[in-house]
């Protein structure tokens, strides 16, 4: 099958070609020819699959060419990146039919501005739910007139407590318009909201028909309780990125990462987090697709839904506490065609997580640190790293270990990790010893037992 299929507008054809568009993804065959008839749809598959020109498509190739003064489509995003990268996408389109304008709407931004720039309404919006529902109860966004609504990263707009704004500016639509859905995870939180508004939607699930991108290859280092600058730092002697996106969980352990990568030589350095104010964020996102770093240190907040080209490498320095958001992060690296690799530092203590990863059809590779070296995981210590061979000791270790990592740490912190390690190597000496006496007077008991036994026998 080929775009040319679908017989859509000029222009859209012509957008299409500038971008090399030629065949269309798995998503983009099974939503298209639905959006296209206008009708609703909830679509469910990983990221890098072309979600977005799924839904983009379709949405120019029903606009009413008549009407271009009303707002005939509304799309909800959960950050304000995700939303500048649809806004892009869309102004690609646009330019091979600059009557049709469309208007980004975000928090961060000059709201006087975007009240101004809305004195004439766009034919399609894109926009954060706050923002929207602000310029909306404001009077200022008339989005009764849309025919079309699009939540993108559905999943993510409930986590961050956006849902009841989404609710809002869905009830004041159009009961005609047509509302779709599209996110890489579904949670079950969402049930309610899903049944309110999608009695009749199609249901479109890409990760159920295909539940692994091949082009990803997914690999678990086993720390062995050692920190995680060390094996960072040996991980990175040992890959040669084109880009290399590094996920952490908070913003707060975002500069000691960079730190680590300052000590190893490397000073251009992207970062994407919540601490970063409005501009910041704007401008630092232009300098990631202008190909600027080749290290990114990242949260999940800020880079969910991102397309940044030519990430070649993915690492977690930690596992994210919401695992489903593992897959957002992999998922940044093997896009289209390319191949990308996806690293997890893990210890002891999270091997639970790793074990619920495995259960969700994600298929690792393991390695493990040896003579300053990241090397595969041979078949007999694999299966004794499955079973969790990890004794008391080095999970009480990691427990220690994890206590004093993260972002902000008090001086001596050192010295106070070893002393508390030290200890623990006492107790659990002492513990050995008094087990072993006891399993030696408790052998003895039983063999004077079966001597006195014997004896009256």
């Amino acid at each position: 099958m080929i775009f040319a299929d679908y017989g859509f507008k000029d222009f859209i054809n012509d957008s299409l070609t500038e971008l090399k568009f030629e065949n269309p993804t798995l998503i983009q065959q099974k939503v298209i020819p639905i959006l296209n008839k206008n009708e609703s749809v909830i679509a469910q598959s990983q990221t890098g699959t072309g979600k977005t020109h799924s839904f983009l498509l379709p949405i120019f190739n029903n606009i009413d060419l008549d009407n271009l003064d009303k707002i005939q489509c509304v799309i909800v995003t959960p950050t304000r990146e995700l939303a500048r990268q649809i806004f892009a996408n869309i102004k690609q389109i646009c330019k091979f039919n600059p009557a049709i304008k469309a208007q980004l709407l975000i928090g961060g931004e000059d709201l006087s501005s975007q009240i101004n720039n809305l004195k004439i309404q766009p034919t399609i919006v894109v926009g954060t739910p706050t923002r929207l529902r602000r310029l909306y109860d404001d009077r200022h966004l008339k989005i009764t007139t849309a025919k079309s609504v699009v939540i993108d990263e559905c999943d993510m707009i409930f986590d961050l407590g956006f849902i009841e704004d989404v609710d809002f500016l869905i009830s004041k639509i159009n009961n005609n318009a047509k509302v779709s859905l599209f996110s890489a995870t579904m949670k079950e939180d969402l049930k309610p909201f899903l049944q309110k508004y999608f009695s009749e939607a199609k249901l479109i699930n890409i990760v159920k028909e295909n539940p692994m991108n091949t082009n990803i290859k997914n690999i678990l280092i086993w720390t062995r309780n050692k920190e995680n600058k060390l094996i960072f730092k040996i991980l990175l002697n040992q890959i040669n990125p084109y880009v290399c996106l590094i996920f952490v969980n908070t913003k707060q352990y975002v500069p000691t990462v960079i730190s680590w990568l300052k000590e190893y030589g490397i000073e251009n350095i992207g970062e994407l987090h919540a601490g970063l104010d409005p501009r910041q964020r704007t401008n630092m996102q232009k300098r990631i697709q202008n190909m600027e770093f080749k290290y990114i240190v990242a949260t999940d907040i800020a880079a969910r839904g991102i397309d940044i080209d030519g990430v070649s490498h993915v690492i977690s320095v930690d596992l994210p506490n919401e695992l489903e958001y593992y897959i957002h992060r992999s998922g940044r690296t093997g896009r289209n065609k390319y191949q990308g690799e996806s690293y997890v530092l893990f210890n002891s203590q999270n091997q639970s997580l790793v074990d619920k990863l495995k259960s969700m059809n994600i298929e690792f590779s393991n390695m493990k640190v040896s003579d300053g070296q990241i090397v595969d995981i041979k078949i007999r210590e694999k299966k004794q790293f499955t079973k969790k061979t990890n004794t008391k000791f080095e999970i009480e270790e990691a427990k220690i270990i994890n206590k004093f990592k993260g972002g902000r740490v008090k001086p001596g912190y050192k010295a106070k990790r070893k002393a508390e390690i030290e200890k623990l190597k006492k107790d659990t000496r002492r513990k050995h010893i008094k087990e072993s006496i006891a399993k030696i007077k408790k052998e003895r008991y039983i063999k004077r037992r079966k001597d006195l036994f014997d004896n009256e026998g």
